[in-house]
């Protein structure tokens, strides 16, 4: 029987924080169990191949946006004695690229799982992460640990950079929809367009990210104490500040609006902005759907309905 081995992970977003976590505010996380990533690695006779929507061929040969996959793959091999064995790799990935999402954090963290799976060793979750960020580190540069944590992670992940990553109880009563904009995010030039705005005009933005790190902190509170209707108001108070910063756009503003007006509990851009997706909180499913219904007529590339109860 031919060997055989899989490895699973999942979407995140980040429920609020973006940009204000930066500058070593409070940041919160979540998995999207919904949205998933799975690896599945084959045995075959000879070489090592991967088999994705981006490219079908041997690891070694990737094209330069996939290089984090080769390192980390070679890293593993390297680490459990095994650069010799033979196996093609598939990627059946669910999350869109370039949302804001996870999507390459959730590649490492599937492959990882998959590859100690398919060569029957053990690993902790220290080492887990510590691994996903020879990937992330080639794809983003300065990976702060966030996505890695919460694409891996079952509950919220409560962050502060070069402080505090830790998951957090989760008692909310409520369903979160994720809506794509269908403009791609672009993490670098969002960040230094606020970094420039702080050198240009720091109090008014010094003001927000402060505002922001607040609303954090009273949102983690709100989830923990099962408050979606005041979580849903630090939502919105969180999209006015992200708008004070000027990572949102008109069809941002657009996509966030019609949310409101069906219903929606608060709703927020979630990522580095700029493009991306919007997330809208409900109170319930039935909610959720006509939402999700309302933000694809008004022109949504797609959207997800993700319970948390």
């Amino acid at each position: 029987m031919t060997k055989q081995a899989f490895g699973k992970s999942h979407a995140k977003i980040i429920l609020m924080g973006e940009h204000s976590v930066v500058y070593n505010q409070p940041a919160i996380a979540l998995p999207i169990p919904k949205i998933e990533l799975k690896i599945k690695i084959n045995e075959i006779d000879a070489g090592q191949l991967l088999n994705s929507k981006y490219y079908i061929g041997p690891i070694q040969k990737v094209p330069n946006d996939l290089l984090g996959i080769k390192n980390l793959v070679n890293t593993i091999l390297t680490k459990i004695n095994k650069t010799d064995e033979s196996f093609e790799m598939t990627i059946d990935s669910e999350i869109p690229s370039e949302r804001g999402m996870g999507s390459s954090a959730a590649t490492s963290i599937a492959i990882i799982r998959a590859l100690y799976n398919y060569f029957d060793t053990n690993i902790s979750k220290e080492e887990l992460l510590k691994l996903s960020d020879v990937e992330e580190t080639i794809t983003h540069g300065n990976p702060s640990g966030l996505d890695s944590a919460t694409t891996g992670a079952d509950n919220p992940v409560w962050f502060i950079r070069n402080d505090t990553l830790e998951e957090i109880n989760f008692n909310l009563n409520a369903t979160l929809v994720i809506a794509d904009s269908g403009i791609k995010g672009r993490t670098d030039i969002a960040i230094n367009y606020v970094k420039q705005q702080l050198i240009n005009d720091n109090k008014r933005t010094q003001k927000s990210i402060n505002k922001i790190g607040n609303l954090v902190t009273k949102a983690r509170q709100d989830i923990e104490k099962n408050n979606p209707e005041e979580l849903g108001i630090l939502m919105s108070e969180n999209q006015k500040e992200l708008k004070n910063l000027k990572i949102s756009n008109s069809k941002i503003d657009e996509l966030v609006e019609i949310a409101n007006i069906n219903g929606s509990l608060g709703t927020k851009l979630t990522g580095s902005g700029l493009g991306g997706c919007i997330i809208a909180l409900a109170r319930n499913n039935n909610e959720a759907e006509s939402i999700a219904n309302a933000l694809t007529k008004a022109g949504a590339l797609d959207t997800w309905i993700q319970p948390f109860k």
